[in-house]
């Protein structure tokens, strides 16, 4: 068999044989036959789009049908087998139809056996499925019958799970109003058992029971039914536990009272926590309290009176009694005593009422006005606001308490060194002294307490030693006047006592009670405070001075004596604001005394200038009188007086005086040139008259020289 030889594609192929082998397609054959249904065919084909895939899909099966059953040829001519190939492909066109017919048929019976299988194996199917539904038919009728059969199980059943439920809710109900309503073994152990001490255990069972209170409570303020006496069962139940944990914390806090003796107190958070609760039983708290103060009376006193007597550990500090020679050191070691052992105190009670809050953090110092901030308000409410208030006033009775027993050895000590002493200084020392720690009890301990009634009284005694003391020193001033020394200067007796007034002064000045009150107390206010010591020593004094002045003929002498007594009393006064009174009445006096000085200096100068006849002249004349007209004053008499005035210009000091020596040198010099003013002023008077025609004077120009401008100049007259 001969091998098939490659063939080109299908559509170069048929090209190619219709082009060179078909008579009427060639380009120079006759186109007799217009109407050639193969010319057509062959066009359409031409012009057909064989890139197509469907058309292209379809050449190609046709071309794999004709190479399937195409046959060998023969090798001959090429003319030959073209000729032979173009028939056989017209010959296998021909029969197209029919062998796609044919195979056509072929599929169809392969399909319609193919079905058949199919329709057999359905058959089968359905039988069995009939099959299975009267098996179905059978099972459901015997389902409805169990179903009908177990459906009072299933409801009964149900049921049960619902009681169960309902039961679980319950349950969980009953465990919860338990748990919040009743109190475990072991909180009703920590209320009533001895065993277990009071801390926090004890405190956790009384914040349940409290709480446990407050919800039936509200349970009884609903509607009456069977919570409400539930309620009062549990009312009745926690009210004898609480009361057993009140009376557990009472016991043990008595015995702890009775444990605070000691020097160095420190307050546990267990004593301030039971101190806190039972605040609510002011009863049981009452005589706790009582017994504290008891205590801390008894350990003070002993403290203070070992501090007077032993001195501290060791022998230091040492004993205050030993500085008994100072008074000054000795009272007010032992006022400081007290007032570092009150802050201590207050410190100590104020950590067992737990009053010290975020807003007191800055210290307040022992004897401050003790206020409830605004601050403290505004957080803690009125309600909070009200307790704080209620806890200072048990800490102030305390106080007062725990102080009580230092009184009386203080007031003995006290009053035994006022009494020994006979210097005023000393004694107003002592006086301020007890003044400011009187003013610091009372601030802090108020002003009924027993400590501030003690420094009160001695206070008194303090003060009445003084003004003793200065009421004596008067009658010895009284008691022997002697006249005034030559030099008419301020008596040794004035100094003294103005020295001992200026020392007096200072203190008051410098005193801790002076700056304490000077913020809120105003400058009247402290003259009127200061007006008894200064009048009591000033008074006597001034007096002496009033009766040696006396002793003094001459108005001069008087005069120069109390201006000198005055300007000592005015440099002692000076600098404190708290005598102002007293030195405006001391000036006053002064310059009373000065005027009179400056009218007698000023006739003497005028004598001494030759102007005294003409200006009494002057100022005598009847206004209608002419001044030339009178003797004292006509031109003669102004010609002597004007030689006379030359001669005093020229001798005259402008700055002071011989007969002012005895003053202060700024007294004389004001003397001085007030005198010298009032003479430039007489002289201006005389010039004018004499300038004046209504005088008479003849020459006027050549009697007075002397303009009054150069006058003025030469005596210094500003």
């Amino acid at each position: 068999m001969a091998t098939a030889q490659p063939r080109p594609p299908l559509n170069t192929r048929r090209s190619s044989t219709l082009t060179f082998n078909s008579p009427g397609l060639s380009p120079g054959g006759n186109t007799s036959r217009p109407n050639n249904p193969l010319l057509h065919k062959v066009q359409r084909l031409l012009s057909a789009n064989l890139e197509d895939s469907g058309t292209r899909a379809a050449l190609d099966t046709l071309g794999e049908q004709e190479d399937a059953e195409e046959v060998p040829k023969s090798t001959g001519g090429a003319a030959n087998g073209a000729g032979v190939q173009g028939v056989g492909g017209a010959l296998k066109r021909g029969g197209l139809r029919k062998e796609v017919e044919g195979k056509m048929a072929e599929g169809s019976r392969e399909f319609l056996q193919a079905f058949s299988e199919v329709n057999d194996k359905l058959s089968m199917l359905q039988s069995h499925l009939d099959a299975m539904h009267v098996c179905c038919d059978e099972v459901q009728t015997e389902l409805e019958k169990a179903n009908t059969g177990t459906r009072y199980l299933l409801e009964h059943a149900e049921g049960l799970r619902q009681q169960r439920a309902t039961a679980a809710v319950q349950q969980s109900l009953v465990h919860v109003f338990l748990t919040r309503f009743t109190l475990s073994n072991a909180e009703l152990r920590a209320l009533t058992s001895r065993e277990v001490p009071v801390g926090p255990e004890l405190f956790a069972a009384m914040d349940k029971t409290e709480r446990i209170r407050a919800d039936c409570r509200a349970l009884l303020s609903g509607e009456a039914g069977e919570g409400t006496q539930a309620g009062l069962d549990i009312m009745e139940y926690t009210a004898q536990h609480l009361e057993a944990g009140y009376t557990k914390i009472y016991k043990w806090l008595t015995f702890e009272a009775r444990g605070f003796a000691k020097d160095v107190l420190e307050v546990s958070a267990t004593v301030r926590e039971a101190v806190s609760r039972l605040k609510s039983r002011p009863e049981m708290l009452s005589e706790v309290l009582t017994i504290l103060g008891t205590t801390r009376s008894t350990s003070i006193l002993n403290l203070f009176l070992d501090a007077l007597t032993r001195g501290g550990p060791n022998g230091l500090p040492r004993p205050i009694e030993l500085h008994a020679h100072d008074p000054i050191r000795y009272i007010g070691d032992m006022l400081a005593w007290l007032h570092q052992a009150m802050a201590g105190e207050r410190e100590f009670l104020e950590s067992l009422f737990g009053t010290k809050g975020d807003d007191e953090k800055v210290a307040r110092r022992v004897g401050e006005v003790h206020a409830l901030s605004r601050h403290r308000r505004v957080k803690t409410g009125v309600e909070g606001a009200e307790k704080a208030r209620t806890d200072w006033d048990r800490i102030k009775k305390l106080l007062d308490k725990d102080f009580e027993g230092c009184g009386r050895p203080l007031k003995i000590r006290v009053q035994q060194t006022i009494k020994s002493q006979e210097s005023p200084i000393m004694a107003y020392r002592i006086a301020t002294l007890i003044h400011f720690y009187k003013v610091t009890m009372e601030r802090t301990i108020g002003e009924d307490a027993l400590m501030s009634s003690v420094l009160g009284e001695i206070m008194d005694n303090a003060y009445e030693a003084f003004f003793a003391t200065l009421q004596a020193q008067g009658r010895s001033l009284l008691r022997f006047i002697q006249p005034p020394a030559a030099a008419l200067s301020a008596p040794t007796q004035l100094r003294d006592v103005l020295s001992t007034l200026r020392e007096i002064m200072s203190v008051y000045a410098t005193s801790l009670l002076e700056n304490e009150s000077s913020t809120a107390t105003t400058l009247a206010k402290r003259e009127e405070d200061f007006r008894d010591v200064l009048d009591a020593a000033l008074d006597p004094a001034l007096e002496m001075c009033g009766k040696m002045a006396e002793m003094r003929q001459a108005e001069w002498d008087r005069a120069v004596f109390w201006i000198n007594c005055d300007e000592s009393v005015l440099g002692t006064l000076e600098g404190y604001d708290f005598v102002g009174a007293r030195r405006r009445a001391v000036e006053e006096d002064e310059a009373k005394y000065v005027d009179s000085l400056t009218a007698e200096h000023h006739s003497h100068l005028l004598k001494d200038s030759g102007l005294e006849a003409v200006v009494a002249a002057l100022r005598e004349k009847d206004a209608a009188t002419p001044l030339s007209s009178l003797p004292p004053a006509n031109s003669a008499a102004i010609l002597a007086a004007q030689q006379a005035f030359t001669a005093f210009l020229s001798t005259v000091d402008p700055v002071s005086s011989p007969r002012l020596s005895l003053l202060p040198p700024h007294i004389a010099a004001s003397i001085h040139a007030d005198a010298l003013r009032r003479v430039s002023e007489a002289y201006a008077e005389v010039w004018d008259a004499v300038a004046d025609p209504a005088n008479g004077y003849e020459g006027r120009d050549s009697l007075l020289r002397r303009m009054k401008e150069e006058v003025r100049m030469l005596l210094g007259v500003q």
